[in-house]
C-alpha cells in the first residue's frame, strides 16, 4: 500500500485546521453593539475560483503525469510548484474568510483538506 498520499493528506488536514484553530484564537472578540459580522457574499465566489484553479491544474497534473510515463514529456516543474501554492491558498482561504472553529466547520474544513492533500500528493507523485 503507498502511504505518501495518506501522508499528504494528513499534512494537508493539519495546515486546515491548524489554520483554523489560530484564526479563531488570534480573531478578536466581537463587542455586544458590533453589526453582524459574517463574511461579505463576494467571499463566496473567490473560493469557488480558489477550488476550481486547484482542480484543474491538479487534473492536469494527474493527466499529464500518467500519461508521461509513455511519452516522456513531462509537465514542467512551476506547475507543481504553482499547484502546491493554489492547495495552499486552497487549505488557508475558510480560515481567512473568517469561517468560525466548531465541530461542524472543523469536519468540513478537514474532510476537504484531506481531498486537497490527497489529490496534491497523488499528481506529484504521478509524475515520472
Amino acid at each position: 500500500m503507498n502511504l505518501t498520499p495518506l501522508i499528504g493528506a494528513a499534512v494537508a488536514v493539519t495546515v486546515a485546521l491548524g489554520s483554523l484553530a489560530a484564526a479563531q484564537r488570534l480573531r478578536p472578540a466581537p463587542s455586544p453593539e458590533a453589526a453582524d459580522d459574517s463574511p461579505h457574499p463576494a467571499l463566496s465566489s473567490i473560493g469557488s475560483g480558489l477550488l476550481s484553479g486547484f482542480v484543474l491544474l491538479t487534473g492536469f497534473l494527474v493527466a499529464t503525469g500518467w500519461a508521461a510515463h509513455s511519452t516522456n514529456v513531462v509537465p514542467p516543474t512551476g506547475l507543481y510548484v504553482a499547484d502546491g501554492a493554489a492547495a495552499i491558498a486552497v487549505l488557508l482561504y475558510p480560515s481567512l474568510a473568517a469561517l468560525p472553529f466548531t465541530a461542524r466547520h472543523a469536519t468540513a474544513v478537514g474532510f476537504f483538506g484531506a481531498l486537497v492533500g490527497y489529490t496534491l500528493a497523488l499528481a506529484i507523485q504521478l509524475r515520472p
